[in-house]
């Protein structure tokens, strides 16, 4: 098992990328965190991580909330002493729309997914990782935090803010054997409301167990590389 005895904190891990990585994680050996808001799905996930005879944990956590993120990073150390993995799955576009139908509510809400809710997830974890001296945070991108696209203009804003946000975090944290890895993707076949693809555009899209395995690949590196930066897209469409 590639990931035996690491601890894993996966955010977003109710469903889609998060949820197929945990299971993926939990299969190859880490003790899975799962956090997201809906505790029930999470308890699902656990349920079925533990009937394949691997450990897992459910902390509900809304990564908006930096006490509950704070409250997650204590809980993992109370109970398993480390964190050597972050994985930051949470997020979502949440509206399809022109710039100026936008609420301050909704622009708010986008950033606080997509963007705050990293920034709390790392803030928390750091400094439990650099008294290990070592740990891997990835952080789960999107092609359209490289490239605008319309009537979704929060969410590219919030994806470019990552990027920059990871690039920092990257050359901060490499001194303290800490990296950092942004996968930028394109579109993937999960809960992706409110846009509504047909079935037959769908089954072009990346899976989330394809994603899941690009993200174990960046865990499980041999100790002279690192990848900062990783795009991954679906082999026949350039969305």
């Amino acid at each position: 098992m590639k990931l035996k005895g690491r601890v894993a904190i996966i955010t977003g891990a109710s469903s889609g990328v998060g949820y197929a990585t945990a299971r993926l994680f939990a299969r190859e050996g880490a003790t899975v965190i799962a956090a997201a808001r809906r505790r029930d799905r999470l308890d699902h996930l656990v349920a079925e991580i533990a009937t394949e005879g691997h450990q897992g944990f459910s902390i509900p956590t809304d990564v908006t909330d930096s006490a509950q993120v704070q409250r997650l990073v204590d809980q993992t150390l109370g109970l398993l002493g480390r964190i050597d993995i972050l994985l930051n799955c949470a997020g979502g576009v949440m509206k399809v729309s022109p710039i100026e139908s936008f609420s301050d509510a909704e622009w708010r809400g986008v950033l606080d997914t997509n963007l705050s809710g990293v920034f709390y997830t790392a803030r928390a974890v750091v400094p439990a990782m650099k008294r290990q001296r070592s740990g891997t945070i990835i952080n789960l991108g999107s092609r359209v935090g490289k490239v605008g696209v319309a009537n979704i203009g929060p969410f590219c804003a919030a994806k470019f803010a990552l990027a920059g946000l990871s690039q920092s975090m990257a050359q901060e944290l490499r001194p303290h054997n800490i990296f950092v890895t942004t996968v930028y993707s394109g579109l993937i076949n999960a809960d992706i409301h409110p846009l509504n693809p047909a079935e037959a555009f769908r089954r072009q899209m990346i899976t989330t167990e394809d994603v899941a395995q690009a993200l174990l690949w960046v865990c499980t590196l041999p100790p002279s590389l690192r990848v900062d930066e990783l795009p991954i897209m679906p082999r026949q469409v350039d969305l």
